[in-house]
């Protein structure tokens, strides 16, 4: 191959550039799930709505930079005159130990592809425990709301008195068992 690696180097930079920041992107969004999970443990549910704000930038962010990634990935295909249109991460890295004089390059495009893989799944894992800890927040205001509208139906019946006599509901029904 013709190709001189100087020329391939700075695209290989830009390459292990753009997976690190979406790595630390990955990072930032399970930190803001972490802190989702910790609202809710805390009853902080006024937090939920900006940290989930910034949670949907930070998704923004690492589309754009798969967008990036794309781009500089097309360039370095078609440097390496590779036959395929979209070959993987890992093929890239294949072939630029085949071709490549040092090891170099390919040594840091898989590590950075192995960091960014392993704070996607870290953040995955963490979104899907906030996930199932909002489906539980939810259940659990769906039957609060539900025994407070229950607790308004019943206002409007009769209370039989322990000497046998009826008395209005009188619009005041207490939602916690005093008796115990």
């Amino acid at each position: 191959m013709t190709m001189s690696f100087k020329r391939l180097t700075p695209v290989t930079d830009k390459l292990v550039e753009t997976l690190s920041e979406k790595a630390d992107a990955f990072e930032k969004l399970e930190s803001l799930f972490e802190q989702q999970l910790d609202a809710l443990r805390n009853g902080e549910t006024d937090a939920l709505g900006p940290l989930a704000t910034e949670a949907q930038d930070c998704t923004d962010t690492i589309d754009d930079l798969r967008q990036t990634y794309q781009r500089q990935a097309r360039l370095l295909i078609r440097m390496l005159e590779l036959e395929e249109d979209d070959p993987s991460l890992e093929t890239l890295i294949e072939v630029l130990e085949q071709r490549a004089p040092s090891a170099e390059a390919s040594t840091r495009l898989a590590e950075a592809r192995a960091a960014v893989l392993e704070r996607a799944e870290s953040a995955q894992r963490t979104n899907d425990t906030l996930q199932f800890a909002l489906e539980y927040a939810a259940g659990l205001n769906h039957e609060l709301l539900a025994a407070v509208q229950q607790a308004a139906v019943d206002t409007d019946r009769r209370t039989y008195t322990a000497d046998g006599t009826a008395e209005s509901g009188g619009g005041e029904h207490s939602l916690v068992n005093t008796v115990g």
